[in-house]
Parts: structure tokens; sequence; C-alpha cells
């Protein structure tokens, strides 16, 4: 029996953050989901989310993905033709952005259907194993004052028994950030492994002269110092410093992968599930880095990306974050510094409907 699309359901929730997010990018105390239910001929129902940072952009989202649904009702579940259709739909609108973000929400939930009606996690549906997917505590380490920085480190090692986690950088001073780094590293020791990221806080030559002053700290990457979109700039300093670079999250779509690459701008890729165009969008991509073999590690989204990872020749480093956690009836376990990927069809996602409640962001 075939399984077609029969109805959608969309839900918009802003969840508090245990954590507030207080970076160069602005603070964040709350963060907004569009929680999506794909209803089938058969029992299956698809499900996915969304996080798209702006709570006042949500109905915009919102209508764009009702709109794009309306393409596929009645029809078989074949998500990488579904996702062709959608591009092609979305292209007066343009690749990036609103329209992007709408059907990666339902590309994400036409796998966990598909992978539902194999009876099977999508990660061996498309090919892969349930591995253990490395991860890194993402989740703090924020621009906070420097005496908290080395407990709150300590805080996230424990969490799961990271091997790794993310500083926030591009303080006042490069001593306070070598400050941060080093209150981390007397605490926990030299056998963990710290990221760094820059949020875009930098012009070029702001960022080469903050980047050589850092460069001899074994970070285990540069992310963003710059714009993400100047590829020639990040290509410079990719080139200029040992330390590697990464950019990604900003990505929308393979086609920016691509440019990116081509162009030299990082040794690493990090693209984000939302803005690359979901799964199919991940997979095109995960493919190109290949051909370069450039390693490529996740930004957000961990439940879905550990799956992705099983099937991405150059994985590197899942990112982790808890702020999806509210929303789910069971967690994604974390063991020995690893996201265990629950052996269940699908992607593993299903609603705390309490939550669900309890968090819903209306919508006019």
């Amino acid at each position: 029996m075939m399984l077609n699309v029969k109805s959608l359901r969309v839900r918009a929730v802003e969840v508090p953050l245990n954590k507030p997010v207080e970076a160069h990018i602005g603070k964040f105390t709350k963060w907004p989901f569009i929680c999506i239910d794909i209803h089938t001929n058969q029992s299956i129902v698809g499900r996915s989310y969304i996080a798209p940072y702006l709570s006042e952009y949500v109905s915009s989202i919102i209508s764009s993905i009702n709109a794009l649904f309306q393409k596929f009702i009645d029809r078989e579940i074949n998500p990488y033709q579904f996702f062709k259709e959608g591009m092609q739909s979305i292209s007066l609108l343009g690749y990036k952005g609103i329209a992007l973000y709408a059907l990666a929400a339902l590309d994400i939930a036409f796998w966990d259907a598909k992978a539902k009606s194999a009876g099977i996690p999508l990660a061996n549906y498309l090919g892969g194993s349930l591995k253990p997917i490395k991860a890194y505590n993402s989740r703090g380490l924020w621009l906070i004052p420097l005496k908290d920085i080395a407990k709150e480190a300590e805080q996230l090692i424990k969490e799961g028994d990271f091997k790794a986690i993310k500083l926030r950088i591009g303080r006042e001073s490069f001593q306070e950030d070598i400050e941060a780094l080093n209150s981390i590293k007397k605490n926990l020791g030299d056998s963990i492994s710290i990221m760094s990221d820059f949020n875009q806080c930098y012009n070029l030559p702001d960022a080469i002269k903050r980047c050589s002053l850092l460069d001899e700290m074994n970070f285990y990457w540069f992310e963003e110092p710059i714009r993400f979109d100047d590829y020639d700039g990040c290509s410079k300093l990719s080139k200029m410093f040992k330390t590697p670079f990464i950019i990604g999250e900003n990505f929308h779509g393979p086609v920016d992968a691509k440019t990116a690459l081509v162009s030299n701008a990082s040794s690493m890729i990090m693209p984000d599930l939302m803005r690359i165009g979901g799964v199919s969008g991940w997979l095109k991509t995960a493919a190109i880095a290949e051909t370069f073999n450039i390693p490529v590690s996740t930004h957000l989204f961990p439940e879905v990306s550990a799956h992705l990872m099983s099937v991405t020749p150059t994985a590197d480093w899942l990112e982790w974050v808890d702020w999806s956690n509210p929303l789910l009836k069971s967690e994604y376990r974390v063991k020995n510094g690893n996201i265990i990927i629950p052996d269940v069809p699908g992607v593993g996602i299903e609603w705390n409907e309490e939550n669900l409640e309890k968090y819903s962001l209306q919508i006019d």
C-alpha cells in the first residue's frame, strides 16, 4: 500500500532556555520552534521541527509551509522528488530564507514518515547504522562573566561525559579570550577539545589581528570570525593560520556549500539542517563535502542531525543543545560524550503534548 500525504498540522511554541544565549548576535532567553505533523493515509505521522530564531517571523514561515504543502496532498511520499519540486516551486521567491525553511520543515517530516513506513530508524533507512555519534556540548559558555567560565565548563562536561565544548570568544580584548580559555584548561585539563565561535563579530583586518593572537592556543577550530558570506575574506583567513576555520551554519542550500568550498573559504563546514534544506539538502551537501574531503559537523537540530551524521562520509562533530527537550516525549540520550540514536522507526521524535500546549505561541 502506497504511503500518501493526507493532511498537515503546524504548531508554534516558544521555549525558555535553561541558559540564555548571550552572543554578539544578541541575547535570547526563549527559542521559537515550529512543530510539524504530516498525516498519511496509514497510521503513520511524519514529524519534524525547525527553529527560526525570531518569533516575529514564525507566522510568515508557517504561511509558507501551508502554501508549499498544497503541492503534495494526496500524493505518494517521495522525499527526494518532493524536494526537487519544492525548490522549483520557491524559485520565484528565491532559494534562501523563509521559503527554504518551509521546505526543510516538510522535507524532514517526509523522510521521517518514509523511515517509519519501513519500520526502521532514519539512519538505517538512509543506509547507515545506529553507531554512537560523537558530540560537543554547545549550550553554554556564552559571553558570560569570566569568573563563571570554569564552573560552567565543568557543568557542561559532566552533563554527558562530553569530551568537547564550545566557547564564545571575541571579547573586548584578546587577553580576555585567553583568560576564558585558560580557566577551562586549568579546571579540566588539556584532554578536552575546545571549539571557538566569534559569531561574525569582526571585519577582516580585526579578525586577522585577533586570530593571530589566538592561533597558538590550540582551539579545535575558529568559527565565523567575519561575515559568513565573505568567502574571499574567509579564504584569506583560512590560509593564514594553522587553526582550522569553519563556516556553514548560514549556508542556504547545497549551492552555498559548493560556492564556499570552491572558494576555499574554510577547512571544515557545519551545515544547519533548517537552512541547508532539510534531510535532502543535507545529503546533497554531504556528498559535495566528500568530493573536497572536507570534514562536516552539524549546527543545532541534534536529533535529526545524529541520523544524518551516520551517513555523512566526512562526519566530524555533532553540536549538542538541549533546547528542544521540553517538546519531546523522550529525550535523546547522551553517553560518554556520544549521542545515542534511539532504535525506533523514523527520527524518534514524539511530542510532549502538555508542553506544546504550555509553551504555545499565538500566531495572528
